[in-house]
């Protein structure tokens, strides 16, 4: 028309095409969250809701043994554990409570009470409110709709389906952190830090939450989060009690920032602490060939890595807070920054990447940049993609490299993250590092490396010298304990692919024997040529079981003992210890075997020497039945002895730790046993002094080692001069090799 004006028609003709290439977009999104939300069922949801799978009984059963009154500084032992999980009549294999805190326990209580299949069923649906209750907050926080944020959600393939298939508790935690979120960005950083400090009662690294509200002078966030700390650790005293906290602090949460728990070789936690392991440190059965073995080089390495990781980002925070879009994305990178700093990054603690990378990615569009955007999230989706599960075949020597690529995908996530912390200080980085605060970051960078170095250098005499000592090597063994010598064999207890089985050592041959059920802690009388060994079911029983040459007869097993754990036959072969349990408190027992004439009317009779008030744990027996046993009638464990036909029993002379884990000499002259020092256990020996008293005295204690980690279990060769004993040594906590070592009397 003449004046410029469209008709309707060609109004109508123009703007379809703009319309519908809006429309495009939205549709594709539409698409693609419907096939991510296809997948997440199928492959995380589904086999979850059908299945018990891992981690779902570790937090079910300890909170199943909390709600019966269990003492849970018993959680952290792997095979008590897997015991209170058969008596449970738990399905899963194999369980572990290590690592986790004792507070994780408590969202499973409410659910302790129910079938473990139908407790994980409502922990899923309470997850799905949990994630949609995540959801709706970052649709407030951010300009992003609820659309993008669920794609953000389920972008994360990987991570979001193993919390789900596997019951963790990883959408419980995503969800605290972003109500603590919400709190800070609605000017309230006091409660954002308390909300924070409980987040550390699940899991701990939301505690360094404390560095970001010093660096941002939000000293509001501190006193909130030190507040809250202080009523976390409050609650988890007096639900868990002093010991079992004191356990977690000083012995298993040292273990957890060094990145040594489980299997410190592993791919599939693909951190930077878990690849220096594989590259440097050896270990003969976890990881036999690495890059190079240079535990002096990891000890340099592993600090400056985490600092440099580190300590840029801290910089570039800026110690204000700023405007709106800058503050989302400082927040998000910090997020980010303490997933990639954790020593055991498993897929599913990636869950908390949604909340990063909301906040940054409505920051990014908020600044108008596309291309950024486009980077973020291709990063974020390489990082929740299972790549590392088809890699992990590459994983000794050289090859090493190929197996950790969740862990590239989150350092360029971190170069990409780094970048965009900087790009205000664009051409003045340098300018800025001649400043007193460059200066005194450079400072902190140096004083974390070398406080890093210093503690791995004073961790490393004696750490690897039991390599050279071990008894038998089995490729990928995460477990030998118990030992126990009979004649030319060893027996001892093994984690399996699926059971805990007794294996028996003879001629550099090991084979296993098949009970049917888990088999716990092997013992053998060398006169009687008798071997018992406890079967976990609902009730343990003790099984009596003799060794040929070649190994373990097939044939049903002849049980001994009903309701029996840990049996313990003197060396004659005349009477057999063992324990009971009162929840979870242990009482000491004895059944007669083959007594002599004298004593014939004790034949098969059992009768309680030790009430369960003493919590005894272990126990040995010398030739002229003398009974050395552990057990903790007042929390600290301490050996006690008494004689097996005699009422009476006494303590032995305190140690100055706690001791456990007694083993007699066959020739009766020498005792050993472990005592806890700064928190690792270490392998003594004492000689049995015999004196006209009843009871001998105990002299001449002296250490066999030293190394920071723990020696348990020892057990006496029938030469009376040599030991086999449990060692994690260079290991996760807990989960040991056998090693031997020669006694000089």
């Amino acid at each position: 028309m003449a004046d410029g004006r469209s008709s309707p028609s060609s109004e109508g003709r123009s703007t379809a095409p703009l319309m519908r290439a809006a429309e495009a977009p939205v549709s594709a999104e539409w698409l693609l969250l419907l096939v991510l939300v296809a997948v997440f069922v199928w492959r995380g949801l589904l086999p979850g809701w059908r299945n018990l799978s891992t981690d779902f009984p570790n937090y079910y059963l300890a909170a199943h043994v909390y709600r019966q009154g269990y003492a849970p500084g018993r959680l952290n032992d792997w095979t008590w554990f897997q015991r209170q999980k058969d008596h449970a009549g738990i399905e899963k294999r194999l369980v572990g409570f290590v690592p986790l805190t004792y507070l994780s326990v408590l969202p499973m209580l409410p659910l302790s009470h129910l079938p473990p299949l139908e407790a994980k069923r409502i922990w899923l649906v309470f997850n799905l409110l949990l994630l949609g209750f995540t959801i709706e907050l970052l649709r407030r926080m951010t300009s992003l709709g609820w659309r993008r944020i669920a794609l953000l959600a389920f972008l994360t393939v990987d991570p979001l389906r193993a919390n789900f298939l596997y019951g963790q508790e990883y959408a419980l935690l995503l969800l605290v952190l972003t109500v603590a979120t919400w709190f800070y960005f609605r000017g309230w950083p006091a409660a954002s830090g308390a909300t924070l400090a409980l987040g550390a009662g699940l899991k701990i690294y939301p505690a360094l939450f404390f560095i970001f509200f010093l660096r941002k002078r939000q000293w509001r966030g501190v006193a909130g989060l030190a507040l809250g700390g202080v009523v976390v650790a409050a609650l988890s005293l007096l639900l868990f009690g002093f010991q079992a906290n004191w356990v977690y602090l000083t012995q298993v949460l040292p273990w957890a920032l060094r990145g040594e728990m489980i299997d410190p070789y592993s791919v599939h936690f693909n951190s930077v602490t878990a690849l220096l392991h594989r590259l440097f440190i050896a270990e003969p059965e976890l990881n036999p060939h690495p890059f190079f073995f240079g535990p002096r080089l990891y000890a340099v390495v592993q600090p400056l890595c985490q600092a440099l990781l580190f300590i840029p980002f801290l910089w570039l925070l800026g110690a204000s807070r700023p405007e709106a879009a800058r503050e989302k994305l400082e927040w998000g990178c910090y997020v980010f920054l303490l997933l990639l700093l954790s020593t055991h990054s498993a897929s599913y603690h990636l869950c908390v990447l949604i909340l990063a990378v909301a906040l940054i990615a409505d920051s990014l569009v908020a600044q108008g940049k596309p291309r950024e955007l486009g980077a973020l999230v291709c990063l974020y989706l390489l990082a929740g993609l299972p790549l590392f599960r088809w890699l992990d075949r590459f994983s000794s020597g050289g090859w090493t490299f190929l197996a950790f690529p969740r862990l590239y995908a989150m350092l360029g996530l971190w170069a990409f993250l780094l970048w965009q912390l900087s790009r205000p200080y664009a051409g003045r980085l340098c300018q800025r590092l001649r400043t007193r605060e460059g200066y005194a970051f450079g400072a902190i960078f140096l004083a974390l490396v070398a406080a890093g170095v210093a503690l791995n250098f004073l961790r490393l005499p004696g750490l690897y010298q039991n390599y050279a000592l071990r008894v038998a090597t089995v490729p990928g063994s995460l477990l030998a304990s118990e030992p126990a010598a009979a004649g030319h064999a060893l027996l001892f207890t093994t984690m399996g692919p699926h059971t805990y089985r007794t294996a028996a050592l003879t001629g550099g041959t090991i084979r296993y024997g098949d009970f049917g059920a888990d088999a716990f802690h092997p013992t053998f009388s060398a006169e009687s040529r008798e071997g018992f060994v406890e079967l976990a079911g609902t009730a343990s029983r003790i099984i009596r079981f003799s060794l040929d040459g070649l190994g373990f007869p097939a044939g049903p097993p002849a049980v001994v003992v009903e309701s029996g754990e840990k049996p313990t036959v003197s060396p004659d072969g005349r009477w057999l210890l063992f324990i009971r349990e009162d929840r979870g408190r242990g009482s000491l027992w004895i059944k007669g075997l083959h007594p002599d004439a004298e004593h014939a009317h004790l034949l098969n009779r059992e009768w309680q020497w030790v009430p369960s008030d003493y919590d005894v744990l272990e126990a040995t027996v010398f030739p002229d039945d003398l009974v050395v046993f552990a057990a903790r009638p007042e929390g600290q464990s301490n050996l006690f002895m008494g004689r097996i036909l005699q009422l009476r029993f006494i303590a032995a002379p305190p140690r100055g730790g706690p001791v456990r884990y007694p083993a007699a000499s066959p020739d009766g002259q020498w005792l050993a046993y472990c005592m806890e020092e700064k928190g690792d256990w270490q392998l003594w020996i004492t000689r049995m002094f015999k004196s006209t008293e009843a009871m001998p005295e105990i002299v001449e204690a002296r250490r066999l080692t030293n190394a920071e980690c723990n020696c348990t279990h020892p057990a006496w060769l029938p030469d009376s001069k040599t030991l086999i004993y449990a060692t994690d040594c260079g290991r996760g906590l807990g989960l040991t090799a056998l090693a031997q070592i020669k006694m000089t009397p």
